[in-house]
């Protein structure tokens, strides 16, 4: 309905000005043809004017043979006269009305003019020379009497022009005058046509108007329906701000008394009624206020397009106000208190997961059983601090805790931690940070200023500290702890890089015996690289068959014939040589590559002694070095089994004496009788050197003792030392276990350990460690040689 109105008010809009057109067209055609006749008329009286002057002219020049001077400036004057008519008739239209009159077919009329305005000023040139006397005495044809001739014939051409022009001027009028009428009639008959239009467009106006007014009157209905069936308040004030209809949502929104809220109410009072009857919540403000400041936004038309307001009993409200360009307004008000209630939860649910997460970043930042500073927190500390200032750190780890939590259980080993903990809270000083980075690893950041020499005096403190006996129940905790000690200066050196160089310091310490305190030095460094370097190359080494196993020969005591070999691990580093397992056996066990390493040992080892078996030479014996950790790994018992399938009771396993048989208990003996079923030789390296007891090494039930070359160094110089070595002889020979001397380096040393009853000797007096290749061409040359001493014999 909508659209039909628009469409039938604008073919009333195009029809009004189809009629100013038509009007327009109506002056403009009555302008014109009054216009035109007028100058039609003026033309006929200007030609008349003409006409008229010829005639004197011609009585003139008739009445006057030879002129003078008088008559002439008479007809001259007639002659300027008559041109004045011609001119006019010329020059006195516009361009428009030239126009005009060209297509009225006026187009002769004006040539005429021009030829006559041309003949005029000849004849008046003809007159001009008589006036002046010029032609007074000539004879012939510019005799005055011959002149008066040639004038008479101009001015009768020009008399003939003037009645030539007549005809012209009437046919222009009338067919101005059919054009008029013509245009009259076509502008009357559009006029006709309009007032029919516009008696048709108002009958349809009319109807028009009835549908529409059908159409709002359904439509107020159905507005009414839905403001009643609507659960939002819905309400319409006019330009003056009264309440023209609402709903009673609306009035129940609005007022704590919803009767109140009646048509013609303006939007203040409703307002002022509701705040006085308490159905808004004021929030600290005065009733006075809340109106003036609701007020001043009415006046000022400051309508947002959404407004909440709170009402009493913690309720709320979402006001929107909606203008049109009459000035009305609409406004809509929705209860939103469970959606405020909802985000009101879900506000303090997220605070409280805030404070969880701060708090739970707090403890990310410490560690949960000492509540030290964890890593992470000591990670950020020193990135900061070299930001912009010296560091000196000092980096602690205990030694013997393992033992701590296999003997004594973890909670001891938590206790021991603690105790660590609470040492280093005594003796560090406000600024230090004491952290845990670690299961026994402890870093001290020291404070700012603090120098390398300070940071060192700590350690020493606190390792007097850490030394004191601790008790767990009625039981004594022994443990101690190494100290590396390191300092860098801002822009020199990274968190990492200092954290590495207290390493090498503490792995220093380690090895010059534990319970010490080493700073960094410069040659740490160096070493620490090395380290590394060797770190990244050994994976690949293994992979690329650079560790190879060495042979070291062993004798009989007695014949010094090939009793065996002992199996060590090198590395053939392209750069560096040939590198002893010192330099890598710790880095395979820091990289988890001991059972790699294992592996590549055993592979190639017992292929070497195949190899040779086949050609012929038969080594006795073949002994590994293995320490009781690595016994014990779950891979160990199986990677044996399948390296080592044939001829077991040639092979044997040299465990390290250094860890005390008895600290590992039942496990490593399952281990080693496990090994002994496979059909493995057992011997226990090292012996005498570490702490173990002869009930230990009878747990073991070992095959051989190997004394320790520390003890046969002495022999020859010094009675004690054979002696020792005799009572390690008997007693092996008491338990029925062979004995294995290593580092016989002199003939002497050989007969002396061979005289005291040594089953087997080894020592850099028969060989050294060497490649297969060399251990092939001397076992080679060995047999040859023995060959001959039996066929000589």
């Amino acid at each position: 309905m909508v659209a039909v109105g628009e469409t039938s008010l604008m073919s009333l809009r195009q029809a009004l000005v189809f009629f100013a057109l038509i009007l327009a067209l109506q002056v403009g055609v009555s302008f014109l043809g009054y216009r035109y006749l007028t100058l039609a008329s003026e033309y006929r009286a200007r030609n008349l004017v003409h006409l008229g002057l010829m005639h004197r002219s011609l009585e003139i020049l008739q009445q006057n043979p030879a002129l003078g001077q008088e008559p002439a400036r008479e007809l001259h004057g007639i002659l300027e006269s008559a041109s004045e008519q011609a001119r006019w008739c010329i020059n006195n239209l516009s361009g428009i009305e030239r126009q005009g009159f060209r297509l009225l077919g006026a187009a002769p009329a004006f040539e005429i003019c021009e030829k006559g305005l041309a003949g005029a000023i000849h004849t008046d040139e003809l007159l001009l020379s008589m006036m002046r006397g010029e032609t007074a005495t000539t004879e012939g044809s510019s005799s005055p009497f011959a002149l008066n001739v040639k004038l008479t014939d101009g001015v009768k051409r020009l008399q003939e022009l003037s009645l030539s022009f007549r005809p012209y001027v009437d046919q222009v009028e009338e067919r101005l005058v059919r054009v008029v009428k013509g245009g009259t009639a076509l502008i009357s008959l559009c006029l006709v046509m309009f007032f029919v239009f516009l008696a048709r467009q108002m009958a349809r106006a009319w109807h028009l108007h009835s549908d529409q007014a059908r159409q709002l009157n359904r439509m107020s209905q159905r507005v009414t329906a839905a403001m009643g069936a609507s659960k939002d308040g819905f309400a319409i004030f006019d330009e003056e701000n009264r309440l023209l209809t609402c709903n009673d949502t609306y009035r129940e929104l609005s007022h704590s008394c919803p009767e109140k809220v009646i048509p013609g109410m303006t939007l203040p009072e409703i307002l002022a009624d509701a705040v006085a009857a308490g159905h808004y919540a004021l929030n600290g403000m005065s009733p006075q206020d809340y109106v003036n400041n609701y007020n001043q936004r009415v006046l000022s038309h400051d309508y947002r397009t959404e407004t909440q307001l709170e009402l009493s009993g913690d309720r709320h409200i979402i006001s929107r106000v909606n203008e049109t360009d009459f000035g009305d307004k609409v406004v809509t008000r929705t209860c939103i208190t469970e959606l405020v209630r909802n985000e009101r939860e879900q506000r303090c649910a997220a605070e409280a997961l805030q404070e969880a997460k701060d708090r739970l970043e707090q403890q990310s930042l410490s560690d949960p059983l000492t509540q030290l500073p964890n890593r992470r927190h000591l990670d950020r500390e020193l990135a900061r601090r070299l930001e912009t200032e010296s560091v000196a750190l000092v980096r602690i780890d205990l030694d013997r805790f393992k033992k701590i939590n296999d003997i004594l259980g973890h909670e001891a080993g938590d206790y021991v931690l603690c105790h660590v903990a609470d040492v280093l809270r005594a003796h560090t000083k406000a600024g230090d940070v004491p952290a845990r980075v670690g299961g026994d690893e402890f870093v001290v950041l020291c404070r700012s200023g603090t120098t390398l020499r300070q940071a060192e005096t700590l350690a020493q403190r606190v390792l007097e500290a850490v030394l004191q006996p601790v008790a767990w129940g009625n039981k004594r905790c022994n443990f101690g702890a190494s100290f590396g000690v390191a300092h860098g200066e801002p822009g020199t050196i990274s968190a990492s890089e200092l954290l590495s160089n207290a390493d090498a310091a503490l792995y220093r310490a380690k090895a010059s015996g534990r319970a010490a305190v080493e700073v960094f030095t410069p040659e740490m460094r160096a070493q620490a690289l090395e380290e590394r370097a060797l770190s990244d190359r050994l994976p690949y080494a293994i992979e690329q068959g650079e560790i190879t196993p060495y042979y070291h020969t062993q004798h009989d005591a007695r014949s010094w014939q090939l009793a065996g070999v002992e199996v060590l691990a090198r590395w053939e580093h392209p750069d560096l040589g040939v590198l002893t397992p010192d330099k890598f056996l710790g880095i395979a066990k820091q990289l988890g590559l001991e059972a790699e390493l294992d592996g590549c040992i055993f592979d190639t080892a017992v292929a070497q002694m195949n190899s040779l078996r086949a050609e012929g030479i038969l080594v006795p014996r073949v002994a590994f070095n293995v320490s009781a950790p690595r016994i014990m790994q779950p891979s160990f018992i199986e990677s044996v089994r399948a390296r080592i399938p044939d001829h077991r009771e040639n092979f044997a396993f040299e465990i390290l004496e250094s860890i005390s048989c008895e600290d590992e208990g039942e496990a490593l003996i399952f281990c080693i009788d496990a090994l002994k079923d496979m059909g493995f030789q057992i011997d226990v390296d090292d012996f005498g050197s570490g702490h173990a007891s002869i009930n230990g090494v009878l747990n073991i039930e070992p095959d051989a003792l190997k004394i320790d070359r520390n003890i046969i160094f002495p022999l020859g110089k010094s009675e004690r030392a054979e002696r020792m070595v005799a009572s390690v002889v008997d007693l092996a020979h008491t338990l029925d276990v062979k004995i294995i001397a290593e580092g016989v380096d002199t003939i002497e040393k050989a007969k002396t350990l061979g005289e005291i009853g040594c089953d087997i000797l080894q020592g850099f007096y028969f060989s050294k460690p060497r490649s297969f290749e060399a251990l092939k061409q001397n076992l080679m040359r060995l047999d040859r040689d023995w060959a001959r001493v039996e066929s000589e014999g």
